[in-house]
């Protein structure tokens, strides 16, 4: 695995930090490396959506193509 050192971390940030890491019932680094995760999640290419298309690429046809829809939705509302 690989390692980093981030210098200049301002007082009030790391205090915050550390404040959140304890809130989560983790350390500040472990704190750290969940943010790096939540961050760069859609940019590995490992997501849900990607392990799918690897499983299922080549069953249909390469003339179906299904677009991801980013549209905003908000909650569901059931009456």
């Amino acid at each position: 695995m690989s390692q980093m050192t981030v210098r200049n971390i301002p007082d009030a940030q790391y205090e915050a930090l550390k404040q959140v890491a304890a809130e989560n019932n983790r350390s500040a680094e472990a704190e750290v490396r969940m943010a790096i995760a939540h961050l760069v999640r859609n940019k590995t290419g490992d997501g849900f959506g990607s392990k799918l298309k690897a499983k299922y690429s080549g069953a249909l046809d390469s003339k179906y193509r299904f677009d991801r829809n980013k549209d905003e939705t908000g909650p569901m509302v059931f009456e």
